[in-house]
């Protein structure tokens, strides 16, 4: 996934496992969360997905 810093708008490469999304009725897909930092300015991203 790439998603631009929020401080300094350098794009970031985080990798987030692929997964089945939101299913309805089904409690065992919880949200979960994975971090990346910038490799200019070291800014930290916190990103979550289900």
């Amino acid at each position: 996934m790439h998603i631009g810093c929020p401080a300094c708008e350098t794009v970031v490469n985080a990798s987030i496992p692929p997964g089945p999304g939101i299913v309805d009725g089904d409690d065992d897909n919880r949200l979960q969360g994975t971090e990346a930092s910038c490799v200019n300015c070291g800014h930290e991203l916190e990103l979550y997905y289900y």
